[in-house]
C-alpha cells in the first residue's frame, strides 16, 4: 500500500500573507517594537487576517514566541526575510520602458530596497541609448547579448500583449527563473519558471463590478 507524503512545511506557507507580516513587523521594528503578539500583529495587517491565522502561518517558521509573551520581532523580521527570499538583493531586467516600466522602476529603486534594476530593454529610438539612474536603456534586439553577464534573477515584462509571449521566452533562455508580467496576456512558460501576472484593466473591472 502506498503512504501518502507529508506537505512540507514550503508546500503550506502562504508567501503573500507572510510578506504581508513582514512588511508589518519592519514598521514594528521602527516604532522601537521588541515583542509582538499574534493579536497585535493582526491589528498592524489588517485585511482580515486574524489572529489564529497568523499563529497557524506562523508555527510552520519555527518557534519565535512564547505563550502570553509574543513574538521576537527581530528574529522573526529575519526568518520571514530568508524565506521570502528577501535577506539578498535581487537584480531586475525590464522589458518594455514606457510609462509604466518607468514608473515601476522609480518605485523599486526608492522603496524597494533588495530589488535593484540592472537591465533596461525597450524599442523606442529616442530611449535606446539613453541612461537610467546609470543604467543603459538598450534595445530589445540586444537582450541575447546583454543579459547573460548581468545575473538577473527577475524580469518584469511591460510589453503589448502581441509580443509578451515572446519576450518572456527569451528572458528564460536567458537565465531568468522568474517573470512578473504587466501585459493582458497568458504566458505558457516551463514550470520551474515563477510567473506572476497582473492584469491592471482586469483589477479595475473587479472594482467597477463592485461599484455597479
Amino acid at each position: 500500500m502506498s503512504r501518502r507524503r507529508k506537505p512540507s512545511n514550503s508546500s503550506l506557507l502562504n508567501p503573500p500573507r507572510l510578506f504581508l507580516y513582514h512588511r508589518a513587523l519592519e514598521d514594528a521594528l521602527r516604532d522601537g517594537t521588541s515583542v509582538v503578539t499574534s493579536d497585535d500583529l493582526a491589528l498592524r495587517v489588517g485585511r482580515g487576517v486574524s489572529s489564529a491565522q497568523i499563529r497557524k502561518d506562523l508555527s510552520h517558521l519555527g518557534t519565535f514566541g512564547r505563550r502570553g509573551q509574543g513574538y521576537d520581532v527581530i528574529m522573526l523580521v529575519k526568518r520571514l526575510a530568508r524565506v521570502l527570499g528577501l535577506d539578498r538583493d535581487w537584480r531586475i531586467a525590464i522589458v518594455g520602458f514606457g510609462f509604466l516600466g518607468h514608473a515601476l522602476a522609480t518605485f523599486l529603486e526608492y522603496r524597494e530596497e533588495k530589488f535593484h534594476i540592472a537591465a533596461i530593454f525597450d524599442v523606442a529610438k529616442e530611449l535606446v541609448g539613453t541612461r537610467w539612474h546609470g543604467v543603459r536603456v538598450s534595445h530589445v534586439d540586444d537582450l541575447e547579448k546583454v543579459l547573460p553577464v548581468l545575473e538577473c534573477g527577475i524580469g518584469i515584462i511591460t510589453v503589448p500583449a502581441s509580443a509578451a509571449q515572446a519576450v518572456a521566452q527569451r528572458l528564460v533562455r536567458c537565465g531568468l527563473g522568474a517573470i512578473l508580467n504587466f501585459a493582458p496576456a497568458t504566458l505558457r512558460l516551463p514550470e520551474r519558471v515563477a510567473v506572476r501576472s497582473i492584469d491592471l484593466a482586469s483589477e479595475l473591472s473587479i472594482l467597477t463590478h463592485h461599484l455597479s
